[in-house]
């Protein structure tokens, strides 16, 4: 699911919020969880957003999670090449 306002191109943290919070939590999946992971997807915008790689970990995570980390025109924010259990949509 994409915000339909969004530009093409995501350029602030705020921005990066709404797009992330713009996914629903997956049928039978925690909520919890789900919250943990568009923290981490707020935490990699935010490296990306900096000019920074993101040090943490991002694998073996939901499909969803790593459409969190594209940019609305398609672009990946993070190199998909190295992520574990990575599978592009």
């Amino acid at each position: 699911m994409m915000n339909h306002w969004i530009a093409s191109r995501i350029d602030s943290l705020d921005a990066a919020r709404v797009f992330i919070q713009g996914f629903d939590c997956p049928a039978g999946f925690s909520p919890y969880a789900w919250k943990q992971l568009q923290k981490t997807a707020l935490a990699v915008w935010h490296a990306h957003l900096s000019g920074r790689p993101y040090r943490g970990a991002l694998n073996f995570c939901r499909p969803e999670f790593y459409a969190m980390l594209v940019q609305p025109d398609g672009s990946a924010i993070v190199p998909t090449g190295g992520i574990r259990g990575y599978k592009a949509a």
